[in-house]
């Protein structure tokens, strides 16, 4: 006999974890699938997780909705007030201070694990959410009068929705024919961390060159020493003859790709070389199913946004699916899930079209291309008005117009 639930997500990640915590305190009942154990074990600092978030205003404000971000110990978290974008083949530059733009700070740095292990600790202090851990999908059944689901451990889930959650290789969009638009970046980002010489100043550092896009992302300092993560993007030969080289040889190309800004001292995490592809589901509901997060979209990581634009799904489905609820709804109606898409789509192109158009900007070594883009740049630099909303947008408090 199947157990019946209100809905059901698929992924329990950052995105899944944070929707089931924020549905579940509406009263709805959840079933929570994830082929992961739940168990998230943490590096000790300053031996910090090479895979990190950049973390929004919105996005902070959702998790403090969801009591995760309270548990969060500050050591492990680190906020920045200040962006430094400049171009590695000349002179131009932008500055983003969180001062100029009347806000506490730009954003935070938190590592995924530690995200993923508080939300997992709220997910478990809900009685309203069942937790079907180490499990898969077999096989599921979808229409407007609700879904069906079976498990590989044979338990037989009813709701009146699925909430595919499942990440960038979604198995739900597949199996459900979702037409998606996607092409290869034509780069693989490197990430680990690294223990630098001086402090990195609250700031996250980025450029521009003839040796990639790259990120220098601050995290806590430990014992007056410094650390930041690194989020290095290259063509694919390039990235792996950057993995090939030993320790101190990366770290001298890490050293002249930052334009010798920062002594490299050594790596603390072994580095991860990931392929990066964007993608979009050109749809995000059929009836009884919706698409979040990196199921419904991937982005090049150069901005940070990817967490932000997964959350920024999150608000969008359960302020839809909250308020059908109280008027009594079916959660699985096409006409209900399609408010969430109408609500979610055209600020993740947006922000994914802006994305591609500033990797080709960059990318480009062509001389008149270069001396142009700086000259941008300059005029952007001191084009305030414009900055702040550039900010805001990228904080979450303001939507692409």
């Amino acid at each position: 006999m199947a157990k019946s639930y209100d809905l059901i997500i698929v992924g329990a990640g950052m995105v899944g974890a944070l929707s089931a915590i924020l549905l579940a305190k509406s009263s709805l009942r959840i079933a929570l699938v994830d082929k992961h154990d739940g168990e998230y074990r943490l590096s000790t600092p300053p031996a910090y997780d090479a895979r990190v978030s950049a973390i929004s205003s919105q996005s902070k404000s959702l998790l403090e909705k969801a009591n995760v971000w309270q548990g969060i110990a500050h050591d492990r978290i680190a906020s920045y007030d200040n962006m430094v974008v400049w171009d590695g083949l000349g002179d131009g530059f932008i500055d983003f201070n969180a001062q100029a733009t009347a806000m506490p700070e730009l954003g935070h740095l938190v590592e995924n694990a530690v995200l993923n292990q508080q939300l997992m600790v709220q997910v478990q202090r809900l009685k309203n959410i069942d937790l079907y851990l180490g499990d898969t999908l077999e096989s599921h059944e979808l229409s407007e009068s609700g879904v069906r689901v079976e498990l590989t451990s044979g338990h037989m889930l009813d709701a009146q929705a699925i909430i595919a959650a499942d990440g960038a290789m979604s198995k739900l969009r597949s199996e459900n024919a979702f037409d998606t638009v996607e092409w290869d970046y034509g780069h693989h980002a490197i990430v680990t961390t690294i223990e630098i010489a001086q402090s990195h100043e609250n700031t996250a550092w980025q450029s521009f060159g003839e040796e990639g896009i790259l990120a220098f992302l601050p995290l806590p300092s430990v014992n007056q020493k410094h650390f930041v993560s690194i989020v290095w993007s290259v063509p694919p030969k390039e990235a792996e003859s950057l993995m090939a080289l030993d320790e101190d040889a990366f770290c001298r190309r890490l050293h002249y790709a930052m334009n010798k800004r920062f002594d490299v001292l050594g790596l603390t995490q072994v580095r991860q070389a990931i392929p990066l592809r964007q993608r979009h589901a050109k749809q995000y509901v059929k009836a009884g199913l919706a698409l979040v997060g990196d199921a419904a979209h991937t982005i090049h990581p150069l901005a940070g946004q990817g967490a932000n634009l997964g959350f920024g799904d999150v608000k969008a489905l359960v302020e839809v699916l909250e308020k059908a609820y109280r008027r009594g709804e079916h959660l699985g109606a096409s006409k209900v899930l399609r408010r969430y898409q109408r609500a979610r789509m055209l600020d993740n192109i947006a922000m994914a079209a802006g994305m591609e158009s500033f990797k080709r900007l960059f990318s480009t070594q062509q001389p008149l291309v270069v001396q142009l883009r700086n000259i941008g740049m300059k005029q952007f630099n001191q084009g305030e008005s414009l900055k702040k909303k550039l900010v805001a947008r990228a904080a979450g408090l303001s939507s692409f117009s």
